[in-house]
């Protein structure tokens, strides 16, 4: 008859051998202790920002946006979001550059190794580096909060230093991205600003000998008028068009923004209509109703002032332009610099040690009791027998029955 075993039993087992198990625990305790105390310190420093999102209004609404006439701004809004920015932080740029200025090729101890030792490197900094955000969502919607950058290393002030520099980094790289990408307009808007010069100075010639031959030198207060309003519109047609001419670089040729700017020329484009025909009003009679030779000089002053008019409107798009490659505000808002942390991030002595003696207890525990069970076994039971068995097939000698 097998003999049954109580849980009453079990712990009369674990008292006898208390001893035991007490003094092992405290052994595996203070060794761990020593051991974690002698391993190499570790601290954290942290730095926390906020990205700076799309402002929705663009560069003209920084600039008043009134002096282009309703043209919209042509630079757009800032392209980078959260996730970007924490995609340049994770970039193989900024781990070269901030391995190249701590040397931390030496601190990762890869010096000495001759086959990839800045890929090795990488891959340990990228260990110690730690990127977190802070949401807030609903509805449906998430957003970004702030994003906090920690960085791990044996010096606090090392540690720091890093954290700091990366940020530093993020922003010139997002700087040098953003400004790529008007290198292209920069020349587009060079061309067409050459071009108008030579076209507008052609212009002005014809207009003169016009004038000349002609002696055609006053127009009436509504001819005046009229060609200045026409002019006028098509200036700011020709500018829109070279607008879309440049979005569609980055853009799909059905995007709201196209749209919108295709519609401002169909209304332009009806509004001269009705100044060469029927006129707006009494303002405006139409400049199909003047004399022959009103038309010649209509169409000649209305190349020369509006070849003026979009020099001007031009050389505000390059400047506009070119105050965003040369920007000097950030990109992101800095809310917390790192600093040097006071107490050491890693390893932990306490954790360390607990964990040491749950996974101690978890095999000395059971195998007391294990040994105590097949203590009480008759030599011919059936389990002691299978276990015996199990013990040769893994190699261990058979012990003798006393």
């Amino acid at each position: 008859m097998e003999k049954e075993i109580n849980l009453l039993d079990l712990f009369i087992v674990l008292a006898k051998q208390k001893v035991k198990i007490v003094v092992s625990g405290i052994i595996i305790a203070v060794s761990v202790f020593v051991i974690v105390s002698f391993m190499p310190k570790h601290y954290k420093s942290e730095t926390v920002f906020l990205p700076r999102g799309s402002s929705g209004a663009g560069f003209m609404g920084l600039m008043g946006g009134s002096g282009l006439g309703g043209v919209g701004d042509i630079i757009g809004e800032n392209p980078f979001g959260p996730r970007q920015y924490i995609e340049i932080l994770n970039s193989r740029y900024i781990a070269e550059a901030t391995i190249e200025r701590f040397n931390l090729i030496e601190y990762y101890e890869q010096d000495k190794n001759t086959i990839n030792p800045l890929d090795r490197t990488i891959k340990a900094f990228r260990d110690d580096v730690n990127i977190s955000v802070e949401e807030e969502g609903g509805l449906g919607i998430t957003g970004v909060l702030s994003i906090t950058l920690s960085v791990s290393n044996q010096n606090p002030q090392t540690a720091a230093d890093i954290a700091n520099f990366m940020v530093e980094k993020l922003v010139e790289r997002s700087r040098d991205i953003y400004a790529q990408s008007f290198v292209g307009a920069i020349e587009f808007l060079d061309r067409q600003i050459e071009e108008n010069a030579v076209l507008a100075r052609v212009s002005a010639e014809n207009l003169q000998n016009f004038q000349k031959e002609h002696n055609i030198y006053s127009i009436s207060t509504q001819m005046d008028l009229s060609l200045s309003a026409y002019a006028a519109n098509l200036a700011e047609i020709s500018s829109i068009e070279k607008q879309i001419q440049l979005l569609r670089l980055t853009q799909h040729h059905t995007s709201p923004e196209i749209s919108v700017l295709r519609s401002r020329i169909a209304l332009l484009r009806n509004q001269n209509v009705q100044l060469e025909t029927g006129g707006l009003g009494n303002i405006f009679p139409g400049m199909t109703n003047v004399v022959n030779l009103g038309d010649d000089f209509t169409q000649l002053s209305v190349k020369a002032r509006m070849f003026e008019q979009l020099n001007g409107l031009l050389m505000q798009q390059r400047l506009q332009t070119q105050l965003r490659i040369d920007r000097d505000f950030s990109a992101i808002y800095i809310i917390d610099k790192a600093r040097p942390a006071e107490y050491r991030y890693k390893p932990k002595r306490v954790t360390a040690c607990a964990i040491a003696l749950v996974l101690w207890y978890a095999y000395l525990i059971p195998s007391i009791l294990l040994k105590s069970i097949l203590a009480g076994l008759p030599s011919d039971d059936s389990r002691l027998l299978k276990i015996n068995e199990f013990k040769s097939a893994l190699g261990f000698k058979r012990k003798k029955n006393r």
